[in-house]
């Protein structure tokens, strides 16, 4: 009596679909705000939801809306100079991300300014955390988190709070990407302060070059600091506000047991600092202090992550559609015209007369975006018992960078498991690639092609774009590719196998 062999697959196929996604972190839901009556309510909590305008990540443009903001104040009374304590709530963002993130590190803070007995502004940070970050369509939110600030030396009665900032640094493939919201109306004053009695020495703050370049150390000292304490430290904009810690790349600092504050910090580089005067803050969680300090050489002086005024534009991001933006335009002062007056002018050589125009144009910057040449991949027929790996090519994508800053991007990759629909899974890490990436001619910078490996739900590098110091910008065209290969791993139910890659430019 003769066997039949069961019947093997005629086709098992990986079909892999790409498309371009970005990682935002924005504005939240909203709804009705109260104001404190007292500092008891604010040491309860107070719920404010002002509309707020967010820079996202990445060169993504701005985002405006309603943002939940609740925040704790304690205590209800304090001394000039000592520690007041805040705790941070915030509501669902409206952000959401293609790309599903675990335990990425991050951290938070908060801004207010100080009316009544005492003014200026305030930052509060978190400790550094980590956040799982969902896939769309679920809304990305930030944990809730707590932290201390100084109350001024010179306050005195009763000093209200108003939230006028928020700021979120994530960490996403060893790069930091700052998430600014500033406040445009409907803030609330969340919590009221008394300040009495005598001022607490203040502690000191030296700094042994008053100027420094993107990615140099400063040296800090000083005296009267909170013993055995890690200070922290934060750059802030000319005024004191805008602060954030993504503008340090390192910070080494530490506090002896008699309250003695040595070490250094290093700048980050110049696609993260700008250039001009800042303030230098640190504090340890009860003690802080400032000091000037000079940034040469970092990005256009307007920082595009500083808070802007109500009713305010900000330069960075102010590019005007045609030429009829340029400068010198309505001001006879400031150059020649776009359009100057064809008249002749006397001349001395031969001909007689001579005349001159002007000619001007003005380059905006363009999107970041990606394209592909195509939406599947197919690995052909693998037989059970026979030939168990198979062999395919990504389709190309070509990445264009048109920003015109030294930032830098990222191509990465994830992969589901493969299935066939009845109950049969080959895991994702059976799909292997080698990836490459290159230039095309007339791009400026040198992109670096990801490591071989596995794929999984964990993003692989396809290409990487980075930071380039001897470049004023990074900029162009580029292809990656990458060899794919896959291995079935032992015997799997015959099928028609099918998974999803999502390609991620950041």
């Amino acid at each position: 009596m003769a066997l039949r062999r069961p019947a093997v697959p005629r086709r098992l196929a990986a079909t892999l679909l790409g498309f371009a996604l970005v990682f935002t972190v924005g504005t939240a839901s909203a709804a009705e705000s109260p104001s404190p009556e007292a500092s008891t309510e604010a040491a309860a909590g107070v719920t404010t939801e002002p509309t707020m305008e967010c820079r996202l990540p990445a060169g993504q443009g701005d985002r405006t809306g309603p943002q939940k903001i609740t925040v704790r104040i304690s205590p209800a009374e304090v001394a000039p100079g000592a520690a007041v304590h805040v705790e941070v709530e915030l509501g669902p963002t409206l952000a959401t991300s293609p790309m599903k993130l675990d335990d990425a590190p991050f951290v938070a803070g908060m801004e207010f300014a100080l009316s009544g007995g005492a003014d200026g502004v305030v930052t509060v940070f978190g400790k550094p955390s980590t956040m799982d970050i969902p896939l769309a369509p679920a809304r990305i939110e930030v944990p809730a988190y707590e932290g201390d600030f100084m109350m001024p030396l010179d306050a005195a009665g009763p000093v209200r709070l108003t939230p006028t900032r928020t700021l979120t640094v994530t960490r996403v493939l060893d790069r930091d990407f700052e998430n600014p919201c500033a406040v445009r109306s409907g803030a609330d004053v969340v919590a009221a302060v008394d300040v009495q009695g005598e001022p607490r020495p203040a502690a000191t703050l030296a700094v042994a070059d008053r100027s420094v370049a993107p990615g140099g150390t400063v040296r800090l000292s000083g005296t009267r600091w909170t013993a055995d304490a890690k200070p922290r430290a934060v750059l802030c904009g000319r005024d004191g506000a805008g602060c954030s810690p993504a503008k340090f790349a390192a910070d080494a600092l530490k506090v002896d047991d008699d309250g003695r504050l040595s070490g250094t910090v290093t700048l980050a580089d110049a696609d993260m600092v700008t250039s001009g005067e800042h303030r230098l803050r640190v504090f340890d969680g009860a003690r802080e202090a400032v000091v000037p300090l000079g940034v040469q050489g970092g990005t256009a002086p307007e920082d595009p992550t500083a808070t802007p005024s109500p009713g305010t534009s900000r330069p960075a991001d102010d590019f005007p559609s045609g030429t009829g933006g340029a400068a010198g335009d309505g001001d006879p002062s400031a150059g020649p015209s776009a359009s100057p007056s064809t008249g002749s002018s006397p001349g001395h050589g031969p001909g007689g007369t001579q005349g001159a125009q002007s000619l001007r144009t003005y380059v905006t910057p363009g999107p970041l975006s990606m394209k592909q040449a195509g939406n599947s991949v197919d690995f052909g027929v693998l037989e059970l018992g026979g030939r168990s790996t198979a062999n395919a090519a990504l389709n190309t994508v070509t990445v264009s960078d048109g920003r015109g800053r030294n930032i830098g991007w990222s191509l990465t990759a994830t992969l589901t498991d493969l299935t066939n629909g009845n109950g049969g899974r080959i895991p994702a890490s059976a799909v292997s690639w080698v990836p490459s990436c290159v230039a095309k001619p007339g791009s400026v910078g040198r992109p670096t092609a990801g490591a071989p490996g596995a794929l999984g739900p964990q993003a692989a590098s396809l290409c990487t774009m980075r930071h380039h110091m001897r470049t004023p910008m990074t900029g162009g065209k580029f292809k990656a590719d990458a060899e794919l290969s896959l291995t079935l791993p032992g015997y799997v139910p015959p099928g028609e196998y099918k998974a999803t890659l999502q390609l991620t430019l950041l």
